[in-house]
């Protein structure tokens, strides 16, 4: 008896776009009944039509009895849930939404569970995604894939071509409409962004085997170079990047493309963790941004010190870890990202003191993205324990004043660069490396 490996049958989408209407009309066949159909994205169950809700179930529908079914994505509605592109967003006219709010799945969805999505396309639109593609345009993936999520672009989209690496790449797609910044530009923004980010992890950044899937766009009205950005980074990641569409210069300076693209290789964790995630990212982007001669360091501590001498302390007796558990609540995002930052710093000084110099946060970070997905108190362990002593955890519970002017005195930080500071060294040291 012959043992053979089990090929699971994918569950096939079809797409059909109806842009006039701001809609998607959806097919689904399967290679058997399933008892349930589950849409992943919380809330957006109310943007879907056309299935019957399962209300004992949040985001789930009653299967219809036989291996195909039908349902309307109104993605105007999902913008109006939220929007951004982790449920949809328009932007130039051309649509951004997360798979996840927009898939209706068999359910419970397996790791391995093999998903094919095939759009029927009408003139003038196109679609871009990270997924792998078949020679007939089939998009093919699985459910940990899904499970991480993709941005999946939809509308009048242009490509900007390919950027390489030494041992990544990414494919830059446009969503067409009117800017004043060249492309050129806008590659040399995503290019110098992703050298500071691959040199500082010495690797690709990101999870995966295919070019980071990285979508930019114009706000119309804006002339900042670097507006916002979001990032999916586990598995095959993507990216948006927006940019303001009256901007013209400004690009070779901004901050919000480093920030953003150094999330993909923010190290795995169990959850999200604000004031590690955004904190560290906003302190070593700036790092980065002085290492590449964006800024000198006398700009890079004039910022720092003067964030981390507004956010860094504890107000009304509130400590970070109280403040970034509730951020989604209390909204103080500059308390914890530069709160986040700060802690960043002082672990960082202390690693170096502690080692002499032959070590660095920056040498904790690359070694903990190869790590299994950290619990909070495990991620707060390993930045104590490379630290030499309670920094992180200390400063993450702490209610009362910390030690940020002494510590900026002793790193020679004041009026001037004082290059007699006790730990001068330490401070030419995190720009140098």
């Amino acid at each position: 008896m012959s043992l053979l490996p089990l090929i699971l049958a994918a569950t096939q989408f079809t797409i059909t776009p109806v842009l006039a209407k701001k809609q998607l009309l959806v097919e689904v066949r399967l290679d058997g009944p399933v008892s349930s159909l589950c849409v992943d994205m919380p809330g957006a169950q109310a943007a879907i039509s056309g299935l019957e809700s399962d209300h004992a179930y949040e985001g789930c529908f009653f299967a219809p009895k036989g291996t195909a079914y039908r349902y309307t994505v109104d993605l105007a509605a999902l913008r109006r849930i939220r929007n951004d592109p982790d449920f949809a967003t328009e932007l130039n006219g051309s649509w951004l939404f997360q798979d996840a709010a927009v898939l209706v799945h068999p359910a419970p969805l397996g790791a391995s569970a093999p998903l094919e999505v095939k759009f029927k396309l009408p003139k003038g639109v196109t679609v871009a995604t990270p997924w792998d593609t078949r020679n007939d345009g089939t998009f093919v993936f699985n459910g940990a894939q899904h499970d991480a999520g993709a941005y999946v672009a939809l509308g009048t989209l242009r490509s900007l071509g390919r950027l390489d690496f030494e041992t990544f790449s990414a494919q830059l797609t446009l969503m067409d409409g009117p800017k004043k910044a060249t492309d050129e530009q806008l590659r040399e923004w995503v290019r110098h962004a992703l050298e500071n980010v691959g040199g500082y992890y010495r690797s690709n950044p990101g999870n995966g085997t295919r070019p980071l899937h990285i979508v930019l766009a114009g706000v119309k009205g804006n002339d900042e170079a670097g507006v916002f950005g979001s990032v999916l980074r586990r598995r095959e990641p993507s990216v948006m990047l927006l940019f303001g569409a009256n901007a013209t210069r400004g690009f070779e300076r901004d901050w919000v493309a480093t920030h953003e693209l150094f999330h993909l290789g923010n190290p795995p964790t169990t959850g999200r963790f604000p004031w590690f995630v955004e904190g560290f990212t906003t302190y070593v982007t700036e790092l980065l941004l002085t290492r590449s001669g964006v800024q000198t360091e006398a700009e890079l501590w004039k910022g720092l010190a003067e964030n981390f001498r507004a956010y860094c302390q504890p107000r009304e007796g509130v400590s970070l870890q109280r403040v970034s558990d509730d951020l989604r609540k209390n909204h103080e995002w500059m308390r914890v990202y530069w709160g986040g930052a700060c802690l960043a710093w002082r672990t960082d000084v202390a690693i170096r003191v502690a080692s002499r110099g032959t070590r660095s946060l920056d040498d904790v970070l690359r070694t903990l993205r190869s790590a299994a997905p950290l619990t909070e108190d495990a991620l707060v362990a390993a930045l104590d324990k490379a630290a030499g002593k309670n920094v992180a955890s200390s400063h993450l519970a702490a209610t009362t004043e910390l030690p940020v002017e002494s510590l900026l005195g002793q790193l020679g930080v004041g009026a001037r660069l004082d290059d007699d500071a006790p730990l001068a060294a330490v401070r030419s040291a995190l720009i140098a490396h």
